[in-house]
């Protein structure tokens, strides 16, 4: 059942007012709440935004798996003011990838199967491409750069998201995920902004994050931060932009309205060992703190996994207050939150190192040509009348970059954008 209202709005102004600076990882949580006290407004559209969550969720049982995949698009702002901070496609691409993996349980370090917290994992069933189509529906690498005469910027201040303070303007956030890449001040890692917080906050809406802590490759993990050097940074930030709490509720045993989140006393760090359970919180249990899921402080390496209700709320948040990116044409055409049909494709692993798979649905299969096309509309490589999916495809001989994939089956032209980054 829905919980009461006036319990969340509670719950809210009491975690934030039990806020403990004894860190600046993640500012997101501190942001949102001086934006609360600073505009009477936002409180209220945040009681709404929690009701049409909670709502949502009650109609969408976690057990059943939608099947629906979520594409993002995705455009990165990279401001900088070395060439050090001007970080290259490459480190970016590899950004992209890691959310890719993270958020689709594909990562590495899963948990296995005999954990006792691998029942919680989950795919998401949410993805992220850079775009190919800017807001005037131009052709795009899906990256922005911005030299800029700031040393580092602030959370405080945002100028790092506005181009008249030495930042970058953000591009339609009903359309895309804005991430900026800069240099932070201090020791904060990044920040984010909560769907709640959209309507009121339009121009500031997306996520930034420090370059030090961006994708795996390039400058991550440099200048004393080796061990925020797997782009978990990102992973956190957007699991607050798509509406998920810290697990510790950002108090003593505080509740991040999630239900299949083990009870935090507060925020862990480094890497603990499992189980781990430092406070007698209720309904820790004995293996202790989920201290590995992403929206805890633990180093990269140690961070694994989202649960299913977390994966959930952050569903709910893209068919409440961000469900225009459902229809976002970012990525080529409009095709969010739709089952693979027999007009759609898919590329995996997308930044790719060279080799990846194409599969489809597409009928007519002893027709279907594959082309790869560069950036200017060259076309490099042909593969003509596949006869069975999947279909590997292997461009190691190509440099790394953005190039599209244009399937073609006599009757229905598919484009999609590949990155290769080796």
């Amino acid at each position: 059942m829905i919980k009461n209202t006036l319990f969340f709005i509670v719950l809210i102004f009491v975690s934030f007012s039990h806020l403990i600076a004894q860190n600046n990882k993640c500012s997101s949580v501190k942001l949102h709440e001086q934006r609360m006290m600073e505009d009477p407004s936002l409180f209220s559209q945040i009681q709404k935004s929690e009701i049409v969550t909670q709502k949502w969720i009650l109609d969408h049982p976690k057990t059943n798996k939608s099947g629906q995949i979520i594409t993002i698009p995705v455009v990165v702002h990279v401001v900088y003011n070395t060439i050090v901070e001007n970080i290259s496609d490459a480190q970016i691409f590899s950004q992209i990838e890691i959310l890719n993996q993270d958020f689709r349980l594909k990562n590495t370090n899963s948990l296995p199967t005999n954990h006792p917290y691998y029942q919680f994992t989950a795919d998401t069933e949410i993805e992220f491409c850079l775009a190919i189509k800017d807001p005037f529906g131009n052709s795009t690498s899906g990256i922005t750069r911005t030299k800029t005469n700031e040393v580092s910027f602030s959370d405080a201040d945002d100028k790092v998201k506005y181009g008249i303070k030495g930042g970058k303007d953000n591009w339609d956030p009903t359309k895309y995920l804005n991430l900026w890449v800069c240099n932070l001040k201090g020791d904060l890692l990044g920040y984010a902004t909560f769907p709640s917080e959209l309507t009121n906050y339009k121009s500031s809406d997306g996520v930034v994050i420090r370059h030090q802590t961006f994708g795996n490759i390039g400058t991550a993990g440099s200048e004393g931060f080796t061990v925020n050097s797997i782009g978990r940074t990102a992973t956190h930030e957007i699991g607050h932009w798509l509406n998920l709490n810290h697990i510790w509720g950002d108090a003593n045993c505080g509740d991040d309205l999630v239900d299949d989140t083990k009870p935090s006393k507060t925020e862990n760090y480094d890497c603990p060992t499992f189980p781990f359970n430092p406070n007698s919180c209720s309904g820790t249990g004995d293996n202790g703190e989920m201290f590995m899921n992403y929206m805890d402080y633990v180093n990269d390496d140690c961070m694994s996994m989202f649960t299913a209700g977390q994966g959930l709320r952050m569903r709910a948040a893209l068919n409440g207050d961000r469900k225009s990116l459902l229809t976002s044409n970012g990525c080529g055409k409009a095709f969010l939150n739709e089952v693979i049909d027999a007009n759609s494709f898919t590329i995996y692993p997308n930044p790719s190192k060279g080799s990846f798979e194409i599969n489809t649905q597409l009928k007519n299969l002893e027709t279907i040509n594959i082309e790869i096309v560069n950036l200017l509309g060259e076309k490099l490589v042909k593969f003509s009348t596949i006869q069975s999916f999947p279909y590997q495809v292997n461009l190691n001989d190509l440099p790394n970059g953005g190039y599209f994939v244009k399937m073609t089956d006599g009757s229905i032209s598919l484009t999609q954008k590949i990155f290769i980054s080796k």
